[in-house]
């Protein structure tokens, strides 16, 4: 299981700074959570939810189950296991509670319903967390994206520094956009390979979208 000082040590090396002079790991970190952030979007890390509807809203148009994530997670779907049906839902999180609201559904109390949910990736010692949660097959794609991230921060504080050229950020600039492009090519391979090893023949899927309650 890789850990936050080895991605430190691989985005050092892909940005060529190999000592460590020129990327802070402040600056390492926050591209390596960018990273995080954009590879979720490709390669989910989900978790299911078994619950049971408590109570309605809307006139009984809209279910109320108890909900103790962070609005850090995001619905992905939504299934009636006692009907054995996927929902079009729309899903509203409030302290304590998730509100799912389907317009041709009628729910009924205690109905059990599984809810797949996408919460953040993990990178163990990076923001205290305790394991990682990136499969090693993926390291170097994330490590290129978190270079990319990171070589983007230092290009936008780059021309603070007495003596640097306007030109040296565009030369940073330009070097991060192409490793960023390199690391969406490769999340966008890994989403792809993943979808047909999951269903080759995929149907139509429905969007869940989800609220922060704000």
């Amino acid at each position: 299981m890789r850990s936050v000082s080895d991605y430190r040590a691989d985005v050092l090396t892909i940005v060529g700074d190999v000592a460590g002079r020129r990327y802070s790991e402040s600056i390492l970190d926050m591209g390596l959570r960018e990273a995080l952030g954009e590879y979720r979007k490709y390669y989910p890390r989900k978790e299911l939810i078994r619950t049971q509807v408590t109570g309605f809203e809307a006139g009984g148009k809209s279910a109320v189950v108890p909900w103790l994530l962070d609005a850090s997670a995001e619905v992905l779907s939504v299934l009636s296991e006692t009907d054995g049906e996927e929902l079009n839902a729309a899903c509203y999180a409030e302290p304590g509670r998730l509100i799912i609201t389907s317009p041709w559904k009628t729910f009924r109390m205690d109905e059990v319903l599984r809810i797949t949910v996408s919460v953040p990736h993990m990178v163990k010692g990076l923001d205290e967390a305790k394991q990682t949660t990136v499969p090693d097959s993926h390291a170097l794609s994330l490590a290129t994206g978190a270079a990319g991230y990171a070589m983007r921060i230092r290009a936008r504080s780059v021309t603070e520094v007495f003596g640097k050229r306007p030109e040296d950020r565009e030369a940073l600039s330009h070097q991060a956009d192409g490793l960023i492009a390199d690391f969406t090519r490769r999340v966008e391979k890994i989403a792809l390979h993943e979808s047909f090893q999951r269903d080759p023949y995929p149907r139509k899927s429905v969007h869940i979208r989800q609220w922060d309650g704000s």
